[in-house]
Parts: structure tokens; sequence; C-alpha cells
């Protein structure tokens, strides 16, 4: 099976939970979207044995919404890992339902457990006065809760290099991201 984490800030505890349901016969792909200050941050998904490790980056991803963001993200799940077993996320961000609903997979938001028995993955979401334990169909998109707490362990056996992914290469439109692509109508500079 393969996996794909998001960096969209500190990895380790999304790593860790990745990590706790991998087999040894699992991969795990990186992707972050945004500037050469996310390296550091894949780096240490490489030494925790990331077998591809991607950053999303075009001038014309500046200006990105939510929604424009989403599609991002979309177009990289698509032509990268179209058949991911979970995408897991560091922490919830609004783009996790948008992301869900553009390739028609369920989201699991505010995760503290995570787990893997013969049926497949489950996960227990916290919401504070609920948690819910809950079968995860394959392709869903998981967030952690943020004071979700997983240890990783260092693997340092990954040759990946970070390969730098554009617009064209993800063959989206220049009109479906940055500000062109958001929901925004109208903007003001003040």
């Amino acid at each position: 099976m393969e996996f794909v984490i998001s960096v969209t800030g500190d990895p380790v505890s999304a790593l860790g939970a990745l990590q706790a349901v991998m087999k040894d016969d699992d991969t795990f792909i990186a992707v972050a979207a945004g500037s050469e200050k996310l390296d550091g941050l894949l780096d240490i998904c490489i030494s925790a044995g990331a077998s591809r490790t991607y950053r999303l980056m075009d001038e014309d991803f500046k200006g990105s919404d939510t929604w424009a963001l989403a599609r991002i993200y979309a177009a990289f799940v698509g032509k990268y890992s179209p058949e991911m077993e979970i995408m897991i996320f560091s922490r919830y961000s609004s783009v996790l339902p948008m992301l869900a609903h553009l390739i028609g997979v369920q989201q699991f938001c505010y995760v503290t457990e995570i787990g893997r028995d013969a049926e497949g993955i489950f996960v227990t979401q916290d919401y504070g006065d609920e948690r819910r334990k809950c079968r995860v169909p394959r392709g869903s998109v998981i967030s952690l809760k943020e004071d979700a707490d997983f240890s990783y362990e260092d693997r340092s056996s990954s040759i990946s290099k970070i390969e730098i992914v554009d617009r064209e290469g993800l063959e989206l439109a220049k009109m479906s991201v940055g500000f062109p692509g958001s929901r925004v109508f109208a903007r003001e500079v003040c």
C-alpha cells in the first residue's frame, strides 16, 4: 500500500501516525505546497523513509485560497498517487473538506488515535465532548488533532530527493490556481 503525508507544519506526529499503520512492504510519499522553506520539513520525511518527496510550487500558485489549494492537492493525488491508501495531514485545515470533495473520498478530522487490523485502518476522532471510533475507507483524507502526539522512528534509509512540481507538471490550467482560480471575486489592495 502507498500512503501520502502532506506537510502543512511539523510532520513528526503525522509521521508517527503513518508509521503506526504501515507494514514492511508499504511505502509513503511526502508532499508540501509552498516555497523552499518547506524543504527542511520534507527532509524529516525523507529521514523517516519517504520513497518519493514532492514540493508543489509555481509562481501561478501565489494567491491561492483554500479552494485553489485543494485543487492543487487534488491534481497531485490524481497524477502522483491515484491509488493511495490514505492521505494524512499533521493538522486540520479548511482545505481538507474541499480536497475530500474534489477527489470523492471521506475526511476524518481531529484524529487522536490510528491503527490497522485485519479489516483495515481505523481512527478515533476527538471532538472534545465526543469521541468517535471509525473505519477509514481507502483513499480517505485524515487530519490529526493539534495536540495529538505520535512519535516516529528515524529510518535514515531513504534516498528520496525533493522533486519540484509546478502547475504544468500537475496539468493544471493557469486560471484554475492562484488568485484567478480562487473563489474571490474582488480584491482591494490597501
